[in-house]
C-alpha cells in the first residue's frame, strides 16, 4: 500500500485518515480492520512527508535573518534619501509603481520562490521611469549558499541572479534608485 500512497497529495492522505476514523467510529465492525490498516498507512505516509513536527517552528537561519535585517536597513536609508512614493512615480509616467516594501512593512518575496527556483528570496524594489531598482538576497532551492544581488532591471526582464557581495549589491541598488527616483530635498 505504501507505493500507492506515494502519489497521493497531503490533502488526500488527510482525507483518508478522516474517512478511516469515521468508519472506525461507525457500527460496521467488519470494516474496522481494513479502516485501521488504511488509517495507519496514511498517517505513516504523512509523517514521512513532514519536515518538522506538527506545531513546531522551523529553525531560524541566522544568515537569512541577518540578510532580511540588512534589507530593511537599506530600505530605511533609501526612503530617507529618495522620494519613493507611488504618487511621484505616477507623476513621472510610471503606470504601475512598486511599493518599496510589502504591505506588512517587511521585504517582499521574489517570484523565484513561487516558481521554486529559490527557497527564500526577500527583496525590495522601486519602479521608476528608468526601470526597476532591486536589492535581494536569494537562497537557491537546491540548498546552495544564498547570494546578494542588486541593481537596475528593465521592466519585463528576468530577475537579477548574478551573485555579488553584500556591499556591491547595496551600492548597485542605491545607484539604481539615483537613476530612477528623485532625491529628497
Amino acid at each position: 500500500m505504501s507505493n500507492s500512497l506515494d502519489s497521493k497529495t497531503t490533502a488526500e492522505l488527510k482525507a483518508m485518515v478522516a474517512n478511516a476514523e469515521a468508519i472506525l467510529a461507525g457500527p460496521n465492525a467488519k470494516l474496522h480492520a481494513k479502516a485501521t490498516e488504511f488509517r495507519d498507512a496514511a498517517k505513516l505516509a504523512l509523517d514521512a512527508r513532514r519536515v518538522i513536527p506538527v506545531g513546531a517552528r522551523a529553525a531560524v537561519d541566522p544568515v537569512l535573518e541577518a540578510a532580511t535585517k540588512r534589507i530593511l536597513e537599506v530600505a530605511a536609508e533609501a526612503q530617507a534619501r529618495f522620494d519613493l512614493s507611488s504618487e511621484t512615480a505616477k507623476a513621472r509616467g510610471v503606470k504601475q509603481p512598486h511599493a518599496l516594501l510589502s504591505k506588512d512593512g517587511g521585504p517582499k518575496t521574489g517570484g523565484g520562490v513561487r516558481t521554486k527556483k529559490y527557497r527564500r528570496c526577500p527583496y525590495i524594489s522601486y519602479r521608476g521611469p528608468a526601470g526597476i531598482g532591486m536589492l535581494q538576497y536569494a537562497v537557491p532551492a537546491d540548498g546552495a549558499e544564498g547570494f546578494w544581488t542588486g541593481g537596475l532591471v528593465a521592466v519585463g526582464a528576468p530577475e537579477l541572479d548574478t551573485p555579488m557581495s553584500e556591499e556591491e549589491a547595496v551600492a548597485a541598488f542605491l545607484k539604481a534608485l539615483a537613476e530612477t527616483a528623485p532625491a529628497r530635498p
